[in-house]
């Protein structure tokens, strides 16, 4: 007995090669297509077969031919591996081991780890040198170390490389380069106009929307003496009009769903995704579009929302904390011109909505710009 392989351009044609070949007792095993050929493995007796078959074909005459093919597949498998120590005697044999060694292997393992560290901190310092003189040279050699240094801090902390540069270009101080950020920004031009008209709501999902939309009713609220009324357009998402209602409920806001009640202050449009706002439907005309964004999104995603068809009258930052400020999102938004109107500090939807400020941002921008500059400093040193 022995195993052939029979190809064709179809099934039936290496079935009927194999017949041909190996006569009509041939036993199929498996068959297989292999781009534009059909690939049969068959089992056949054959008469002209070499002396090492031969003493196979007599030894299992009379086998039954499954217990003839496994014989085959365990003799052409690869040995098993040896298995692994259980966690008890691996145990059992450490615990054998005498004290001084075990102290021994374990400085031995300290010492390597700080090794490995040394030689990564080391390895990541090189790179970075290498990236600042291949910048030099394809600037034409016009800038000096510290405004490359400061660009690769900029780069770290998410801001795009045409911002950093533009940013890079008032100077080395932090506060300049933050008040240059800040102008950007453009804060009074949004908040002169928010509340004005209802304000619908978007962004990602479980980014705080709906959060904010009734901390941003209790402002608008608070503002004009007028009861804070929400409402929501259908989200077609399992649970959206429980987890809705939840929310209006903590926040003690009048609250409603599908579709847009009189007097509605804000308007939560968790049903709008970053694809259906390419093409925005006419409605909106209707209303003050503020794209809700938490702080912690990367650039890169941040930028799916930033780059909607949707003129935008104002971002909010949701997750905000003056420890972890996103300079990364905030330059974005700098970058686009775009009004920063106000910060979700609390996840308290009673808790109303902080208006950003100059002055506020800046101390929180300031704060991480200094710490980012002096690092890079540090590490340049």
């Amino acid at each position: 007995m022995r195993i052939e392989r029979v190809v064709g351009s179809s099934f039936n044609e290496a079935s009927e090669r194999s017949r041909k070949l190996y006569g009509l007792g041939v036993r199929l095993i498996s068959s297989a297509r292999v781009g534009d050929i059909h690939e049969l493995l068959v089992c056949t007796d054959v008469a002209d077969i070499d002396d090492d078959d031969a003493v196979r074909c007599a030894s299992s005459a009379g086998v039954d031919f499954a217990e003839a093919l496994h014989a085959e597949v365990v003799a052409s498998t690869f040995p098993k591996r040896t298995p692994r120590t259980k966690a008890s005697e691996a145990r059992a044999t450490v615990s054998q081991k005498p004290a001084t060694e075990s102290a021994a292997a374990d400085q031995g393992a300290a010492v390597g780890i700080d090794a490995a560290a040394d030689q990564g901190a080391v390895l990541v310092g090189i790179i970075r040198r290498e990236l600042q003189a291949l910048e030099m040279r394809l600037s034409g050699g016009d800038k000096s170390p510290a405004l490359t240094d400061q660009k690769m801090a900029l780069l770290e902390q998410g801001v795009s490389s045409a911002y950093a540069e533009s940013l890079s270009a008032a100077g080395t101080d932090p506060r300049a380069i933050c008040e240059r950020l800040i102008a950007d920004l453009s804060f009074g031009m949004g908040q002169r106009t928010f509340g004005s008209r209802p304000a619908l709501l978007i962004g990602p999902a479980a980014g705080g929307r709906t959060t904010v939309a009734m901390q941003a009713a209790h402002l608008v609220a608070a503002a004009q003496e007028v009861a804070p009324v929400v409402s929501a357009v259908r989200d077609l998402r399992p649970g959206a009009r429980e987890k809705f209602f939840a929310i209006a409920d903590a926040a003690k806001v009048v609250s409603n769903w599908g579709g847009v009640a009189d007097g509605s202050l804000v308007v939560d449009g968790g049903a709008y995704s970053s694809v259906d706002l390419q093409n925005p439907p006419k409605e909106f005309a209707d209303y003050d579009v503020y794209l809700c964004i938490p702080a912690y999104l990367n650039r890169r995603a941040a930028s799916v929302w930033l780059n909607i068809a949707v003129p935008l009258a104002g971002v909010i930052v949701t997750h905000w904390s003056d420890t972890e400020v996103p300079l990364g999102l905030i330059a974005a938004l700098a970058e686009r011109q775009l009004p920063l109107i106000g910060m979700s500090v609390s996840a308290d939807p009673y808790t109303p909505l902080v208006l950003a400020d100059s002055s506020t941002v800046m101390r929180a921008l300031y704060q991480i710009m200094s710490l980012a500059l002096a690092d890079r400093e540090t590490e340049h040193e």
